[in-house]
This record gives structure tokens, sequence and C-alpha cells, in this order.
């Protein structure tokens, strides 16, 4: 083991065993396992499984959006796209769920060792920074900060493994993502470093190195994408630079991003927070105490320091964010183009790491007093702490699943409709000879992200930088939709990520599942979508409107499965003479 003495090894390995444990109900149920589908099966799945398939091939990703640029699907980890690309998307996402995990508390694990020698606060706080929610389709974005902060320590203070700390900061580059936290890691890393330089009069030499090759790794993997916000060449304009951007009191923002955490950094961390605070209050009576009976200075405790650090770190994070989003900022950031919709408040992806260091500082500095309120306190902080983490993640999900089938929250293969949008594609290939690639399609009441998981070519999708006249065209085509509500108009037009197909008699909901529920007067465009390219739509509901919107239903009886989520009805967008 990396610096952990022979008698911690056990109980490391023990940690790793337990945290593997956690996930086996997903690998049990396979693809009738559950994984968070916002912003992860909709989305960053659908990103590897299309840039793998198209990896050095091109510019474009043909299936997505009519033929979108690679930059509107771009991956949180871009060296996971090889696993995509080795493995099925399942398999590939289990993998990047357990590597992430493991890596969290192991990397917990040792930072909190370092800076405590008490294995038994490493083994909580790792374990507990393993299980928190997030999601693995980031890779070591969030996952992998305490083993690079452990890295980084080390280079920092001269001490052995150089060659493995620098090969992880590589590692962590190629498998986070600049956008969402590598700005940041750079940012506190280049102050880090012009601190030491000010102070000592140099910075060590390898902290420069690990900045300088993470820098260089992050501006290759996003060199295209930094073109395009940068309007530099003939890159498309993004429909970010339609967003309408929302401000917040910044007193509120302070707090909420302090106490609560950001979108994605959530972390459930307010009993350490309390338990934090009253140990520096503790500490602080101790060191005045010692001091006038001794009448001199009284060292103060390293795990308090490091306390103290983290605290006062997530304070500035929280500060950033509340700034960025404050009226003042948001009014620059709507002159500012696509770059405007750059979220700074990303800082926050930092917290977590520190929070959970924090309490390993607490369980170690309680432990050594050995006084056994104060320990109990912190145990049970811990405790509860775990079952909130345990019952907010998806491990919670699968263990009900794997207790009762029937659990109602939508798993893999029903999300993605498993052998029911295979029973459609097969359709069109057997009896109107059609390949994938010689038709488009949309969808309605189906995420099209499940489309695009069976490899149909989608004039829909989820994507956060497509471009700005692919907005405009297929606005058309949910005009009517729009026109009739405040809410979709709103939506569409002031963010417009999602480029769905909506009906105002079911706003917002992306899955509809097979019931009594049809359309009776279903808004949309025929002729836009037409024009669009759109050949086929595939239906979670019948349209009882579909003849005068210029709809043919293929086939009357539906595609389903006894035990499929969806039931799916195929209609064909008719020619005008029809």
């Amino acid at each position: 083991m990396l610096h952990i003495q022979k008698k911690s090894s056990l109980l490391f390995g023990i940690g790793c065993v337990l945290i593997i444990l956690t996930l086996l109900p997903s690998l049990f149920l396979g693809e009738n396992a559950i994984y968070t589908y916002h912003d992860q099966l909709d989305g960053e799945v659908i990103a590897y499984i299309l840039q793998a398939r198209h990896l050095g091939d091109g510019r474009i990703l043909p299936e997505f959006l009519g033929g979108a640029s690679k930059t509107a699907l771009m991956p949180p980890a871009p060296a996971c796209i090889l696993l995509f690309r080795v493995f099925s998307p399942l398999k590939a996402l289990y993998l990047m769920q357990l590597l992430g995990c493991v890596t969290g508390y192991a990397g917990m694990y040792l930072l909190v060792y370092e800076n405590t020698e008490s294995d038994i606060a490493a083994f909580v706080a790792g374990g507990l920074y393993g299980i928190i929610p997030f999601l693995p389709v980031y890779g070591l974005s969030q996952y992998g900060l305490p083993l690079l902060l452990w890295c980084v320590l080390r280079l920092r203070q001269g001490r052995g493994r150089r060659a493995f700390c620098l090969a992880y900061g590589i590692l962590y580059a190629l498998n986070s993502s600049l956008i969402l936290v590598g700005f940041a890691v750079l940012a506190v890393l280049a102050i880090w470093i012009v601190r030491d330089w000010v102070r000592k009069k140099a910075a060590p030499i390898p902290m420069v190195l690990l900045w300088g090759t993470m820098t260089a790794i992050y501006l290759a993997e996003n060199f295209a994408l930094i073109l395009q916000v940068l309007g530099i060449g003939d890159q498309e304009v993004s429909h970010k630079t339609e967003y309408v951007l929302g401000s917040e009191n910044l007193w509120r923002g302070f707090f909420q991003g302090f106490l609560e955490g950001g979108q994605y950094s959530t972390d459930r961390h307010i009993g350490i927070l309390g338990v934090a605070v009253l140990i520096l209050i503790a500490e602080e009576i101790r060191v005045r105490r010692s001091g006038v009976l001794q009448k001199e200075g009284v060292q103060r405790d390293r795990s308090v320091t490091v306390i103290w650090w983290c605290l006062g770190c997530n304070a500035a994070f929280a500060g950033i964010s509340a700034f960025w989003n404050c009226s003042f900022f948001v009014g620059l950031k709507e002159h500012m183009g696509a770059a405007g919709a750059f979220q700074l408040d990303r800082f926050l992806w930092l917290a977590p790491c520190l929070w959970y260091l924090a309490l390993g500082c607490c369980l170690a500095y309680v432990w050594k007093s050995r006084a056994v309120v104060t320990v109990l306190v912190c145990l049970i902080v811990s405790g509860v702490t775990g079952i909130t983490l345990l019952k907010e993640s998806d491990i919670k999900s699968n263990l009900q699943k794997l207790r009762n089938p029937g659990y109602p929250m939508l798993s893999y293969s029903e999300y993605y409709a498993i052998g029911v949008l295979d029973q459609v594609r097969d359709y069109l290939e057997q009896e109107m000879g059609l390949t994938q690639e010689s038709y488009r399609v949309v969808s309605l009441g189906i995420d099209p992200a499940a489309a695009l998981y069976h490899g149909f070519y989608c004039l829909d999708g989820y994507s956060n930088n497509y471009a700005l006249d692919y907005k405009h065209a297929f606005r058309r085509v949910i005009a009517p939709a729009l026109a009739e509500s405040d809410y979709l108009r709103a939506y569409f037009d002031e963010w417009g990520n999602r480029c769905y197909l909506f009906g105002t008699e079911c706003p917002g909901y992306y899955t509809i599942e097979k019931n009594g529920f049809y359309f009776q007067h279903l808004e949309l465009d025929t002729k836009a979508l037409r024009d669009l390219g759109g050949d086929y739509l595939l239906s979670a509901a019948y349209i009882a409107n579909s003849e005068e919107l210029g709809l043919v239903l293929m086939r009357e009886e539906p595609f389903e499965t006894q035990d499929s989520y969806y039931r799916i009805f195929l209609y064909e967008v008719a020619d005008e003479e029809r």
C-alpha cells in the first residue's frame, strides 16, 4: 500500500471490499438495475456511445440532431470513451461506477491518513466518501479529487512516489471534465503554486510540472470547444447565446452553497459542519487555557489546522458561486455570448472532498481525546450521514429492486426501451426494407436517448451546446405546442438544452408509461418536421388527431413486451401530397 503501515492495510482492504459489495446489487440485476437517468442515461451515456462509435471519424455525429458537431456531446471523462469502445454501454457504465467509488474511497483514506495518521478516521471518512451518490458518468471529476489532493501534497512536500503522483495527475485530467471541475482544479493549484513562490521564493518543480501537464491535456481535449466559445474559425454559433440567465440573492446563494452544496455536489455535510465547529471551539478553549497555565504559546493540533483550511476554502468556493450568480455578474454574463453560460459555481464540486477530509480530521481529533461523549457524537453524525447518503443513492434503489422486482423506479432496460425499440428497428428493416441510416426519427413521450441508444438517426436529443440555427429550425416543429404553453415556451426559448417534442397535454413528461393515456390534440407542425428531414415519429401514446396532423399510423398494434414500460406507436410523417 502507498504510505500505509502494515497494521492499517487490513482495514484499508476491508473498506475496499465493502465498497465493492455496495455495487453488487446493480451487477446482479444487469439491465434491470437502476441508474440515475437525469444528466446520465439521457445525455452523458449517449455522448460516450456516439463518441466511441465515431472515434477518429471526422467532426460530425450523424445520428444526433440530424448530424451535429462532436462538440454537441462532449463526454465528461474523455478517456472512458475507450471503455464504451471495448465493452457494452451497461458494462462500461458499471466499470466507471466501480472505479469511481473505489478511487474515491482509496483517495480519501490516504488523504485523511496522511493528515491524521488515524486508520479508523481514514476508514470512516473514506467509506462515506465512496458512497456519495456522484454520477459515475463524470469519471474521476469528483471521485478522484481526494487522491489528486493527496498527490499534490506529496509533490509539494517533496516526498516519495513522485512518478505515481504525476501519473495520477495525467490520469485525472484524462478522466475528468475541464468545464465541470478541471478549471477549478487548475485555478486552485495555480494559486497554491504562486503562494509558495511568494513565501518561499520558489515553487516545487513537480507541482509546476503537474499543473502544466494537466493544463496541456485539458486544452488538447477541449480544443474544438474552446475555439467555438471564442468564436475562432468556422465554428458554429452555440444555442447557449440565447440562454436567459437567472440571478439569486447574494447571501442566500452563499449560505445555500456553503450549507447544501451545488448541483451534483450535495453531500449532506451539515452534521460534519456542526461537529467541526464544536471541535474548533473546544480546541480554542484548550489552547487558551493551556497558554495561560504555561505562560507560553501552545501548538495547535494539526487536525484542527486542516479543519480550519477545509472550512475556509469551502466558504471561499460558496462565495465565488454566490457572486457569479448574483444580479451584478448575471448582467455582465448576458453580454458575453456563449461564454456567459460558463458555470463558475462549479467550484463547489471541490467542496465534498474537503468536507469529508474535515470529517476525518474531526474523528481523529476526538479519538485522540478519548472523550466518550464527543466520540459518540462523531460516530452518530457519521452513521446518520452514511444512512442518508445510502438512501439517496442508487445503491438503495437497487437493493429495493433486488428484493422486489416490481419496484416502480425506471430500470436501465425500461428507460432505454430494450426489447421494444429493437422491434421497431427490425420492423422498418424487414417490412419496409430500410436501414437505420436511411431515415430520421423523432420521439414523443420517450426520451430520444432511447432511440439513440438503439442506433436510430434522430432529429431530437439533449445537448448543452448545439447549433443555434438548428434550435431555430427545430422550434418551428414544436411552435404550435409552445404557443399554447408559457411554461414550455420559456423552457425551450430561454434554455433549450432539450430539443424534444412537447405536448401541452403532458408538459415536462418525457417518459409516458403504457396505460390509458393518449394524445387527444397533439400540437405539432409536421410540415416543419418533414422539412427538417423527419420520416417517422415514435410515440409512447396513441395520437387521436394524427390524420389531421399528417401522421400515418404504420401498424395498429403497438410495439411492446409483456414487462416493458413503454408501448410504442410508429407513425410515418406523410408527404404533402398524401
